[in-house]
């Protein structure tokens, strides 16, 4: 995902001396630790990034075959997702995962991630995670994990010939009692995926996604109202809207969206402040066209992300409107 950079001019009257602010590395452990511990729902963070991760690498390579996700259970505990990408190299391994904001997907929308971040992102859940390349007729296990300096480290566990396609594995330990819990949140996340984007989950039923039941929806599928939401779980922040990017839903929260500035009709504006406040209302954008939070976790509310929300909200109202007015015509009487 291409991460905008906003214009800044700065003007000094002066020939002051200046200097790039910059990281030290003896304090790189530190700024690392804020950044594998910036979530707020770890196991979602897993779930999440370590997908969104395989399904660029099997975008980017064109892959025919799915993504497998492997959802841990109490005889076998662990959670694993496996891509048909190309595989990483030793090297490219060693490159990726010893460097922090380390990214290749900057200058496409064509994928999820951008950040660099989130490839760590099993580490805010547990002490390490392995990960397994496929690749030119070989496989190699890596360790990475943090050690009792708190520096996130690599170590090369294991390589031996093999026929498997080319890709990459990375397996999360599960704690004990946290298996019903990652399958929920597994299920949840991928309940708004397409059919053909939806990964291969193994060891689980026919039907483990259950995708919503739509009431309504544009006809270009741009936004739709699903039939029902389970309030039980907590999934994305519920009894908030939310906006689907790039496949992954995030919560749309009516309070960052100052509505006053971008829609002056009255009406219009409470019908858009009532639809940011139902659960079961769902907007679908182009990846790239609204910020994230470094996160990834929630929007960035600037002026641009509410301005292009409140536009594609005032089109979503003119499209229920010429709905309804369908409607009414066809019917034999108002009720």
């Amino acid at each position: 995902m291409i991460i905008t950079q906003d214009n800044r001019k700065v003007v000094s009257s002066h020939n002051f001396d200046s200097v790039n602010c910059t990281i030290d590395a003896e304090d790189m452990r530190y700024v690392a630790s804020l950044l594998r511990n910036n979530y707020s729902n770890t196991q979602l963070a897993v779930v999440r990034e370590v997908s969104a991760n395989a399904l660029d690498a099997n975008a980017e390579a064109n892959a025919s075959r799915p993504i497998e996700i492997k959802v841990p259970t109490s005889m076998n505990p662990t959670f694993a997702v496996r891509d048909f990408g190309g595989g990483l190299s030793e090297e490219d391994v060693f490159g990726l995962y010893s460097k922090y904001g380390k990214s290749t997907k900057r200058e496409s929308n064509n994928y999820i991630g951008a950040f660099g971040i989130g490839k760590f992102a099993p580490l805010s859940y547990g002490e390490s995670f392995t990960c397994v390349s496929y690749k030119d007729g070989w496989k190699i296990s890596y360790s990475i994990f943090v050690n009792e300096d708190d520096d996130t480290k690599i170590v090369k566990l294991h390589e031996e010939l093999s026929d498997e396609p080319s890709g990459l594995c990375i397996e999360v330990a599960v704690a004990e009692g946290d298996e019903d819990s990652f399958k929920e949140t597994t299920q949840d996340f991928f309940r708004f995926f397409a059919e053909k984007d939806m990964p291969k989950f193994l060891g689980v039923e026919e039907d483990f996604i259950q995708a919503p039941k739509i009431a309504l929806q544009g006809e270009d599928d741009g936004w739709f109202f699903t039939e029902e939401e389970n309030q039980n779980r907590y999934y994305y922040g519920n009894y908030h809207a939310k906006v689907i990017m790039g496949r992954v839903s995030y919560p749309l929260d009516n309070n960052s969206i100052n509505l006053d500035n971008h829609i002056k009709d009255d009406r219009k504006r409470n019908i858009a402040s009532n639809m940011l406040s139902s659960s079961n209302f769902c907007l679908r954008m182009p990846l790239g066209s609204l910020k994230l939070h470094h996160s990834r976790e929630s929007l960035e509310y600037n002026k641009s992300t509410q301005k292009v929300l409140a536009k594609k909200i005032l089109q979503v109202i003119e499209e229920i409107q010429v709905i309804a007015k369908q409607k009414l015509a066809d019917s034999n009487d108002l009720w």
